[in-house]
């Protein structure tokens, strides 16, 4: 692909006519273009040669149609909190930011709403708690609604209500080469199926029609725990057992973190019960936990937007923080390998030791409920890992440094790879598709069964034969 410098294309005079009043282009001299381009991880990110702010879906398809007029990259843009190694791969491209695209309008019947494929989940939760609704969403605040929703998603509401892919009734979608279609059950179905687990491969979606519910309870119940690594054990293999009847409404989250006011020797283990119920049915659900010695316990009642700020997940919390290298390696399992776990817990324990460098990673383990996921059938959306109970991945953070690149990843790929080996199925690795790192197998992202894999292609090859979409996770 050539660059907009080698082509001598003008931005400005060339594409800003075919725009609406309220879209603008921003390039590298631009006072906002750092601003605009700066991403959750600089390391390995795609290089901008321009910024088109769109505000309108027609300025997406202007937008996507000037770049393939002159052989540019294009990339989309809402929340920045993508990283895959594909990124990387765009060149000089020109990013379609969705931002101003924000917009959160409820149906009259209260049971839907359209929802700008700008917005970001923070956005979408405090917009419909205002009118006594609820989402499913993502937990972290700063991440655009969209990019989670086309991976397949997760969050607090999923054992409930089943993913954020399964919310959605319709979109809009700007095609790779800038027409405009419906996607729904009723239009283009089975590209409406493939947008619901791989869609980062197949368009741009500039609104969603989506199912949202009645706030049950304004504020949810938690407990959070802090334990020393020698309760490793004993914790998760009572998890394992709660997890066999947990209900709907509850999610255990837990993190291995360094935190030096509390143990400035080892790792401790941050465990929260997160439940969207009266207090007095939390703390029942919760008691077996209170069997195991801890350092120290919170418990108290929550609003959404609380409890990320609670678990790191705000828009000014870890996991927003921009400025620094972050590496994922995730892994869906069935249950917990507390052997697996262990080799874990000593792996960074030794590691943080050793290299101090990488001492503000952390690990994530997500234990939301699957009722509501496992509810819909497997075959339904491209979604391929629907069975998975847990779902983990290494947080591995560092300040940009050459020098660490090496290791960090060394770090991060021994830590999953205890984890697989110590799982239902140590050939083959189930790794969401919104936290891979990028040199995951296909089948390991889009699903181990031939006919999922056979189907994408088959679907790639008809809505983008020129494979224009190809920066994040791509299928070919």
């Amino acid at each position: 692909m050539a660059s907009l410098i080698s082509k001598s294309i003008n931005l400005q005079a060339d594409l800003g006519p075919r725009l609406s009043p309220s879209a603008s282009i921003a390039l590298p001299d631009d006072a906002n273009f750092a601003n605009l381009t700066s991403r959750w991880r600089e390391w390995h990110a795609p290089t901008i040669a321009a910024v088109v702010q769109v505000a309108t879906e027609g300025d997406v398809q202007q937008a996507v149609r000037f770049a393939n007029e002159h052989g540019l990259p294009f990339i989309a843009r809402s929340g920045g909190h993508g990283a895959t190694e594909a990124m990387a791969s765009a060149k000089d491209a020109i990013q379609i930011d969705f931002r101003k695209l924000s917009h959160v309008k409820l149906s009259e019947d209260g049971k839907t709403a359209i929802i700008g494929g700008g917005a970001t989940v923070k956005g979408v939760v405090e917009a419909l708690g205002k009118l006594g609704k609820q989402a499913v969403t993502g937990v972290c605040e700063c991440v655009g609604i969209s990019a989670p929703i086309l991976g397949g998603g997760h969050g607090w509401l999923q054992g409930q209500y089943g993913l954020p892919a399964d919310q959605v009734i319709s979109a809009r979608l700007v095609l790779p080469n800038g027409d405009a279609v419906t996607v729904s059950e009723e239009s283009h179905s089975e590209l409406f199926w493939a947008i619901k687990g791989a869609g980062h491969n197949f368009g741009l979606v500039t609104e969603w029609k989506y199912c949202v519910y009645d706030i049950k309870n304004p504020k949810w119940s938690y407990e959070i725990f802090v334990f020393s690594g020698d309760k490793l054990e004993v914790l998760y293999e009572l998890t394992n057992e709660m997890i066999k009847t947990q209900p709907p409404q509850v999610t255990h989250w837990s993190y291995i973190i360094k935190v030096a006011d509390i143990d400035p020797e080892h790792p401790i283990i941050w465990y929260a019960i997160i439940y969207d119920g009266p207090v007095p049915e939390a703390r029942q659900y919760a008691k077996p936990i209170h069997s195991i010695e801890a350092i120290m316990v919170n418990s108290g009642e929550a609003t959404i937007p609380e409890l990320a700020a609670l678990t790191f997940q705000d828009e000014n919390g870890p996991g927003c923080a921009k400025g620094l290298t972050s590496l994922r390696y995730p892994i869906g399992l069935k249950s917990y390998n507390t052997a697996s776990i262990r080799k874990v817990y000593n792996e960074i324990d030794e590691t943080f030791r050793r290299v101090p460098e990488l001492a503000g990673s952390f690990f994530l383990l997500e234990g939301y409920s699957t009722q509501g996921v496992q509810a819909i059938d497997e075959a339904s959306t491209a979604f391929p890992h629907r069975s998975d109970e847990v779902l983990v991945t290494s947080y591995v953070q560092y300040k940009p440094d050459e020098s660490m690149d090496t290791t960090a990843q060394e770090f991060g790929k021994k830590l999953r790879d205890y984890l697989l080996e110590g799982s239902d199925d140590p050939d083959r690795l189930r790794a969401y598709v919104n936290y891979a790192n990028g040199d995951e197998s296909l089948e390991e992202i889009y699903g181990w069964e031939e006919w999922r894999l056979e189907k994408l292609r088959k679907l790639k090859k008809h809505w983008d034969p020129e494979n224009r979409m190809r920066y994040y996770v791509p299928i070919v």
